[in-house]
């Protein structure tokens, strides 16, 4: 089975193939631009928070978009696909003793030593 992250990007790589879109370098400023439309809707629907299934629509929405800024910018579904393991090998890495949530973001500590 593949993972959903590399289903969403190969999806996202058809979809955009099946319409003769796909993103080229010249397209980033209105991929960006969609991608801020999508961001916002999420913003506004996190918002009013009264329907989690609009909330979590927007935020595929979000991660759809950002595939297409990715693909604008000559990444490949595989680029993307590691990356995101990549940041998912370093928030695992992350313990109480190495971060601290302050001001509403997990940040390193002060003085920690490796």
């Amino acid at each position: 089975m593949t993972d959903p992250l590399r289903a969403l990007a190969q999806s996202t790589e058809a979809f955009y193939r099946r319409f003769d879109a796909f993103p080229a370098h010249e397209d980033v400023p209105a991929f960006i631009n969609n991608f801020n439309e999508e961001v916002f809707e999420l913003i506004q629907a996190a918002m009013d928070g009264t329907d989690q299934r609009h909330i979590a629509e927007e935020a595929a929405d979000v991660f759809v978009t950002a595939i297409g800024v990715c693909f604008a910018c000559g990444i490949d579904v595989e680029q993307i696909v590691e990356q995101m393991a990549a940041v998912a090998a370093k928030n695992d890495a992350k313990t109480h003793e190495t971060h601290v949530v302050k001001d509403g973001k997990i940040r390193r500590r002060v003085n920690v030593t490796r």
